[in-house]
């Protein structure tokens, strides 16, 4: 039982009749199996069609080698069915799928580089190159010499030829395949051996825009749109830019400069308020040393912070540390709704202390659970919120003081 697959020859049938050969229980559904199917299924990294079958959704179309599978909630009826194509989903794959041949060509010839792996995603597609540098120069030359050839309106064909005689062909990617092997050839600019479905001609392809390159297991990943889906992402950027604009009150070009001064700002502000943040914890903690009782010549400072103060606290600590002297046992609650309930230990001594931080660490963590590590000086941990108080008092009585 073989299905003949109509796509091949037809990229552009959208609806067509055929004979039901057998209908299965299967994982996700029915898996009912034509004669001959418009129906693509997932293969090549482009996603399965969707549509219907005697008016019943199809779920999924999965290629079993000679046969093709159309999975459905029901059973249709009668021997014979008509199918119809999501012709939206099936164009849009389409103009990806024929862009993506273009962007491939494109990159294979201003450089060398070649597409190792190909996948057509919901949103966006992307191509895995058999580089780990690609600069913007390369991505601009691609890009361009790609759209060129969409502007061009070039005729794609599909051609079939023995696989014996496609190997001695001018293919972008030699083909491992037997007997007949489909390829897709753009006029004068790429051949390749694929049966995916494609656009008649390159104007379909609409434009080719790339958004992003990323490294990838050693190759370098560049994701890229084409058609409908580029006028969107095209749109959305400018919807983005407009309103970062009105609101850094400039215009679009601006926006670049504008974002920059404004994260320069942000930035010395920071450390504005960082060296402030320091002055005023090295004033909270010469007060907070100033209050406790001396001990065996040495003074305990045991506080605990509400959960927003969580960095002052740790400055507070390393503060309390450059006290002559001085040991901080400080806590922080965890916040409202937390994951956990977490509270963090922050213990520090100054330098001529005899302790050891991470040592006391240790062992209060032994005794009331959770984690962290730290040094002689300073030391960090998580605790079960209700814990919190009982590990402070277990640490001061570990010091012995």
């Amino acid at each position: 039982m073989t299905t003949e697959r109509l796509y091949y020859t037809d990229c552009y049938l959208r609806d067509f009749e055929a004979r039901v050969l057998q209908a299965e229980p299967g994982p996700q559904g029915l898996r009912v199996y034509l004669d001959h199917s418009a129906f693509y299924p997932e293969s090549g990294g482009q996603p399965s069609d969707r549509g219907t079958l005697a008016g019943i959704p199809v779920l999924d179309v999965i290629d079993e080698g000679d046969q093709v599978a159309h999975v459905l909630a029901s059973k249709p009826e009668g021997e014979t069915v008509r199918g119809e194509i999501d012709w939206s989903r099936r164009f849009d794959h389409m103009q990806q799928h024929t862009g993506q041949h273009l962007l491939s060509a494109a990159f294979d010839k201003i450089g060398g580089f070649k597409t190792v792996s190909f996948h057509l995603g919901v949103e966006a597609s992307t191509i895995d190159l058999d580089s780990d540098r690609l600069g913007r120069r390369q991505i601009e030359e691609a890009e361009g010499l790609a759209n060129s050839v969409v502007f061009e309106n070039r005729e794609v064909r599909i051609l079939f030829q023995p696989a014996s005689e496609a190997s001695r062909m001018d293919l972008r990617k030699p083909t491992a395949r037997e007997g007949d092997v489909r390829l897709i050839e753009v006029a004068g600019f790429d051949l390749s051996a694929c049966g995916g479905t494609h656009v008649g001609r390159t104007g379909a392809v609409g434009s080719i825009a790339v958004r992003r390159i990323e490294p990838a297991k050693g190759n370098m990943r560049v994701e890229f749109v084409c058609g409908s889906r580029a006028l969107r992402a095209a749109r959305r950027d400018f919807l983005a830019l407009s309103e970062a604009g009105r609101l850094l009150s400039g215009g679009l070009e601006q926006v670049p400069a504008l974002v920059a001064k404004q994260s320069e700002e942000l930035r010395s502000a920071i450390r504005a308020r960082e060296k402030l943040m320091g002055r005023l914890a090295a004033y909270r903690a010469a007060e907070l040393v100033s209050m406790v009782e001396a001990r065996d010549g040495g003074r305990i400072v045991r506080l605990i912070f509400p959960a927003e103060e969580l960095v002052e606290a740790k400055m507070i600590a390393h503060a309390i540390a450059k006290q002559p002297s001085a040991v901080a046992f400080l806590g922080v609650r965890s916040a409202a709704g937390a994951k956990g309930d977490s509270a963090t230990l922050v213990f520090a001594q100054s330098a001529d202390g005899g302790a050891d931080m991470s040592g006391i660490l240790r062992q209060v963590l032994g005794n009331v659970g959770g984690k962290g590590g730290g040094t002689r000086y300073f030391a960090q941990g998580a605790v079960a919120g209700e814990k919190l108080e009982e590990a402070l008092v277990l640490a001061e009585t570990l010091l012995g003081r």
